[in-house]
């Protein structure tokens, strides 16, 4: 039993290591406490991983974990909320050095103005921007669906406008 425990348990935590990471640094600017974070959050799944009866997609119950975890150490915490979001997004590779330098730019922009969301918008747009799907954002964030879709549209007009301010700044 124990032997089953730790193989899936490891297969877990190969397979979403990286979505679990960016949530820790969503929620998190100081990247030893997105470390600390983390361990607690493969701690709190290494606990739960019994009482998983399969009703949700293991994505979905681990996010569900990651994200009340983060904001219980969040609480815990409370000085050191979060102040920045994580690069996860790409940048394909370009020509030039001028065509890199002005595409790290407008995403440094655009990861600053994420920051200045609030965390639950900050966890929805990170969730769009790793293709969750509505159903699951729904789900890992205790939404209803029908909601979904109009907060994503606000968060995006929030952005847009982040983006328009910091851009004449």
């Amino acid at each position: 039993m124990f032997d089953q425990q730790e193989l899936l348990f490891n297969e877990l935590v190969k397979t979403h290591h990286g979505s679990i990471y960016r949530i820790c640094r969503a929620y998190l600017y100081d990247v030893s406490l997105a470390d600390d974070l983390y361990q607690e959050i493969l701690f709190q799944i290494w606990k739960s991983i019994q009482n998983f009866k399969g009703e949700a997609k293991v994505g979905t119950w681990i996010y569900r974990i990651a994200v009340n975890t983060a904001i219980n150490f969040n609480l815990k915490n409370k000085r050191y909320q979060h102040i920045s979001l994580p690069n996860f997004i790409q940048i394909p590779q370009e020509d030039t050095l001028l065509e890199k330098q002005e595409q790290e730019s407008e995403l440094d922009q655009l990861c600053y103005c994420i920051s200045q969301l609030e965390t639950s918008d900050r966890l929805i747009i990170s969730l769009v921007l790793e293709d969750k799907s509505y159903k699951d954002i729904a789900e890992i964030t205790g939404t209803n669906i029908n909601n979904i879709g109009v907060k994503i549209s606000r968060i995006k007009v929030r952005l847009l406008k982040l983006m328009e301010t910091k851009s004449r700044a």
